[in-house]
């Protein structure tokens, strides 16, 4: 069970009490973890827990440790999250029992909340409160608003016999401090991730071992990338270790990154103190290549980008974009669409299946007379009112046509909607004029020029200006283009190019990362600490196997990251 485990690796296998094990980027920890978990359960008295933060990485945790265990140690393995472990304890008998509240359930008592108690407060401002108070991140003042907010939530939820997420864990704790719930009966508990959990979780963890479960923990502070969830990073494992006087353990070997790579982000991540010390190693050896390049705008830097990468997906290689926050890849994804690549779009909504994207496809193809009806959902998004639309089509019947202003008033239209109408239509036939002598894009100007007078939203300004983007770059009629990007090009596959964030891209790893706009207004963010920003970009540098490539736009300086980790501009 043991075999292929590097002396460090065997290390935290074999490690006979307490163990921290510190797991560098590509240290290979889930097998470390599989292969310690199948050892522990050869012994007939064992009884494992083995802990992760998403059911995904459960299940695949529980599959590896039988394939090597066998499947006679299935009842000795409980595996699972901190909360559907949490809430298996307070099912037990003894515990008391309720339902889980779902999403809707918790808004529709929220909003009930807000209005008998008077708060002015959002349900979206009042979510976080609760959350940071159950978690034990802050702790309401008596008679503060946010601790009238609270009792009157847990009193609602109470009453209609509910807990919610963070009740699993909450309640089992309480209920392990209370002694009202018996922790597992694990021999061993094993933790992976250490450094994301939060104070509840890390409380859960310390309950087990108090109670004389032998833990290992593996994490890699340098990758605690979630502080705004509350993740205790280095101070969370610095603890344990103290507290449980744990056995430390570094895996410094890096199977995944060029010496380049990892060399580049290693010099890096040296630049945030509070940190554990740690010697990287690039098991792969030379061969990689890390540049910075600049670009003058953003789609520039996107076209590089999708030309650069489009020829290595050709040949069975994995590609991946990468940005600080999802509305940079917007362009991206605009880019990809007009080019005709076959991209996944793994984080965020692409913004060309916002209602405004849709309603400027529709707009286009009325303008070509392609479509005759649907002018109701454009009017709409001006501002019509559904009465004043009613009256037109009760006069007009399907078909909305140009009108005097005193016969449109006749209607039961106000003068100002009248005027309104009447410059809309008028902006229609000149539009189509232009369709008519195919000058496409001066018509696709004036539709986004018009769709823009009304845009309300920031998210809806971008789906009209990346909708727009990707038009521009086509050719033929306005139904030819739309009907090009009704192709189904954006869904998982391997020969597809990865759209994805910094945070959603841990776990992961490509051939080829690209990591677009790293720039100083753009990462590190202002909103969240230095240490922490550099950290997620430690992330993204060592999530590439044999390339990376880091860029910025000149309107902006390159992000200090560039400098601190000497990569090259070319």
């Amino acid at each position: 069970m043991l075999d292929g485990l590097n002396p460090r690796q065997l290390e935290v296998a074999q490690a006979q009490r307490h163990c921290l094990a510190v797991a560098c980027p590509g240290a290979g920890k889930t097998k470390t973890i599989a292969s310690k978990a199948a050892s522990l359960l050869a012994a007939p008295g064992s009884r494992v827990g083995a802990v992760t933060f998403s059911k995904d990485a459960a299940k695949e945790l529980r599959d590896r440790i039988l394939t090597l265990a066998g499947a006679g140690a299935r009842a000795r393995l409980i595996a699972g999250t901190f909360h559907s472990l949490g809430f298996r304890q307070i099912g037990r008998p003894g515990g008391k029992r309720r339902d889980i509240a779902s999403d809707g359930d918790r808004i529709g008592l929220l909003m009930r909340v807000l209005a008998e108690t008077g708060l002015n407060w959002k349900v979206e401002e009042a979510v976080p409160v609760i959350e940071q108070i159950k978690t034990g991140i802050t702790h309401a003042i008596e008679g503060s608003p946010e601790a009238i907010l609270y009792e009157a939530y847990e009193d609602a939820l109470a009453r209609n016999g509910k807990i919610d997420f963070q009740d699993m864990l909450r309640l089992a704790i309480a209920g392990m401090e209370s002694g009202d719930i018996e922790p597992y009966a694990f021999t061993d508990l094993l933790v992976d991730e250490f450094q994301d959990t939060d104070p509840l979780q890390y409380r859960w963890v310390e309950l087990h071992a108090a109670a004389g479960a032998r833990v290992t923990v593996v994490g890699d502070d340098d990758q605690s990338i979630y502080g705004f969830r509350a993740a205790m990073g280095f101070h969370g494992m610095e603890g344990f270790a103290t507290k449980f006087d744990a056995q430390r353990v570094v895996l410094g070997s890096n199977y995944r990154c060029r010496s380049e790579i990892l060399a580049a982000a290693d010099r890096l991540i040296q630049h945030n103190t509070d940190r554990i010390a740690k010697v990287l190693h690039a098991e792969k050896g030379a061969g990689g290549i890390v540049v910075a390049r600049r670009f003058n705008d953003e789609y520039e830097d996107a076209a590089a980008a999708v030309e650069a990468l489009k020829p290595l997906l050709a040949t069975g290689q994995s590609c991946a974009i990468l940005s600080r926050t999802n509305r940079v890849l917007d362009p991206i994804e605009s880019v990809c669409r007009s080019y005709g690549v076959k991209y996944y779009r793994a984080s965020g909504r692409s913004v060309l299946d916002q209602p405004e994207g849709a309603l400027l496809c529709n707009l286009l193809q009325i303008v070509q007379r392609v479509k005759l009806n649907g002018l109701d959902a454009v009017l709409g998004y001006a501002g019509m009112s559904t009465r004043d639309l009613t009256a037109l089509h009760n006069a007009m019947g399907a078909t909305l046509v140009q009108k005097q202003k005193k016969d449109l008033v006749a209607l039961g239209l106000n003068e100002e909607t009248a005027t309104a109408y009447r410059g809309f239509m008028k902006r229609l036939t000149e539009w189509q004029g232009l369709c008519e002598r195919q000058f496409w894009s001066l018509a696709l100007e004036g539709v986004r020029e018009w769709m823009m007078l009304y845009v309300r939203k920031e998210a809806a300004e971008r789906a009209i200006v990346a909708t727009y983007d990707v038009i521009s770059r086509l050719n033929g009629s306005f139904s030819e283009r739309i009907e090009f990007l009704k192709r189904a090009n954006n869904e998982p596959a391997p020969d597809a190019l990865v759209l994805t964030t910094m945070h959603s891209s841990k776990g992961l790893e490509w051939d080829h990362v690209w990591i677009t706009r790293s720039e100083e207004n753009v990462v590190p963010d202002q909103k969240s600490p230095e240490p922490e920003e550099r950290r997620l970009f430690y992330v993204a540098m060592t999530r590439a196997r044999e390339t990376l490539t880091i860029t910025s736009i000149r309107k902006n300086p390159p992000t200090r990251f560039i400098h601190e980790s000497q990569v090259p501009e070319v």
